[in-house]
């Protein structure tokens, strides 16, 4: 698995140092690049797709001229031409790769219900690895050429490394030309901060990753999605609690290594969580939820369609049009598609809620209260949860059992489930050491809202407690981590 196996930490050794003992911008970038390529290339071997490195291959090279056909044409209408090339280019082998299995498979049922059927599927269509985000980041830069926010890359080894650079490359954050490029121009110093921040960063990414995500994977989430019907009401709600934890310390682990491993190199990536469990309404909680995802979206479909200069109704339509999208950039299936429209529904609601409050003095006084925050933070944990019970449920009736349980219908007594996973002592419905991970996946959370209290923290801990934390971390990984690493959930989308 990328970042977690003893052939990546070889590779990143390697490729480390020849790049700094390396003298010219050119030498670096070119070797880079190479050493991006192959990574890609080995892990996509060992994903089962390992010709698709020349997907990769063709979408980089059609962004590449297609930039500098945009910035030379003459004329708008060219312009628009060439841009279409892009986005149609880069849609269509997206659709293709990840749609078209769904696509049948839906043709295949509705004309067996209307009586003429036609044969199941008897082919399936690996997804090459990480291509929904190279997609979006081949697209926004040649948007961004069209708009003059940036200028065409002249060198086509600058451009395939913006795109190809392995941290990001497998599961994001998804990094834009114009936050990317400029770090380029010189190849960037490494400074001891970015030394130490990235020790740190990947350390503790790992270990959301290994000790927190992996293990409530497989000692209670899986066991309890497989086959909720085996266990009571109170280990569905855990269990629910739990792949919450589950999913935000498995992406912003990854998040964490890839931005700690860039800052090796001297590059800065975007950060891609805010405390995301920390939010009191929807549209807060995707200010703060896989950032480089909604503000790519909100930047490059949803002001373009109008945003919300329009009139209420097209700017309530843009909304669920957008988070539809959402869903199904995850994934080509009902449920992720179920998915963006709940999300889209609830921004509609509570976009007319809060245009409908806002300015009536005695409920703005009410909605700064700490009590009321509180029960709005609860409202939207618990959106997000039944929202989560859609992504990972293994039917629709596992998942309406589950989504019945989390909403108390079936509210039964606090005890363990008649088939509980192989792990004691159990409490209050879940294993002991359930609360134990979820509580530490959310520490971070806990210095995020004292911060967001005003209490006064430092920004950054001295380096002989930073190194100290980091050494105990790699102690803990070593530990306690399960002996088979699980893919990175946010690889497969």
């Amino acid at each position: 698995m990328i970042f977690a196996s003893k052939a990546f930490f070889v590779f990143l050794v390697v490729v480390l140092t020849t790049y700094h003992l390396l003298p010219r911008r050119g030498q670096k970038y070119t070797f880079l690049l190479a050493a991006s390529w192959a990574l890609y290339a080995w892990v996509s071997a060992r994903w089962g797709s390992p010709w698709y490195f020349g997907v990769i291959f063709f979408l980089t090279v059609v962004d590449y001229f297609v930039g500098l056909r945009i910035e030379r044409a003459t004329t708008d209408r060219a312009r628009k031409a060439w841009l279409a090339a892009s986005v149609v280019s880069n849609l269509a082998l997206l659709v293709g790769f990840k749609y078209t299995p769904f696509a049948y498979d839906n043709y295949v049922f509705f004309t067996g219900f209307l009586g003429t059927p036609v044969p199941d599927r008897a082919w399936t269509i690996l997804l090459p690895l990480g291509i929904s985000f190279h997609t979006f980041q081949g697209i926004s830069y040649t948007v961004d050429v069209y708009r003059r926010q940036i200028r065409a890359v002249p060198n086509f080894v600058d451009y395939a490394l913006f795109v190809a650079f392995f941290p990001q490359l497998a599961a994001g954050p998804i990094v834009r030309a114009i936050e990317f490029l400029p770090q380029m121009v010189a190849p960037p110093r490494v400074t001891a901060a970015q030394v130490s921040d990235g020790i740190a960063l990947f350390a503790f990414g790992l270990f959301k990753k290994l000790v927190i995500a992996d293990n409530l994977d497989a000692l209670f989430v899986n066991p309890v999605f497989a086959d909720p019907a085996a266990f009571d009401a109170a280990t569905h709600r855990w269990a629910v609690v739990a792949w919450a934890v589950q999913i935000y310390c498995d992406f912003s682990g990854y998040t964490d290594m890839a931005i700690g491993t860039a800052k090796w190199f001297g590059f800065e990536l975007p950060s891609n969580f805010r405390c995301p469990y920390l939010a009191t309404s929807i549209t807060d909680f995707w200010r703060r939820w896989h950032l480089t995802l909604s503000t790519w979206l909100r930047d490059y479909f949803y002001f373009p369609m109008g945003g919300s200069r329009g009139s209420a109704p097209r700017t309530y339509f843009n909304l669920m049009f957008l988070f539809v999208l959402c869903g199904l950039w995850h994934g080509a299936a009902w449920n992720w598609l179920a998915y963006g429209a709940f999300n889209g529904v609830l921004m509609c609601l509570h976009r007319a809620y809060d245009r409908a409050v806002t300015g009536i003095v005695w409920v703005d006084a009410l909605r700064a209260n700490w009590g009321w925050k509180v029960f709005a933070w609860a409202c939207t944990t618990y959106q997000f949860l039944v929202m989560l019970i859609l992504v990972r449920m293994t039917s629709w009736a596992n998942g309406w059992l589950m989504t019945r349980s989390l909403t108390g219908a079936d509210w039964e007594p606090l005890t363990a489930a008649a088939h509980p996973p192989p792990f004691v002592p159990w409490v209050a419905g879940a294993p002991l050491l359930v609360p134990v991970l979820i509580a530490l996946g959310l520490a971070g959370h806990v210095v995020g809202l004292m911060k967001e209290a005003g209490v006064p923290l430092p920004e950054r801990l001295p380096d002989p407690i930073r190194m100290a934390a980091v050494a105990a971390t790699i102690c803990a990984i070593l530990a306690f981590a399960p002996g088979v690493s699980k893919t990175f959930i946010y690889i497969q989308f």
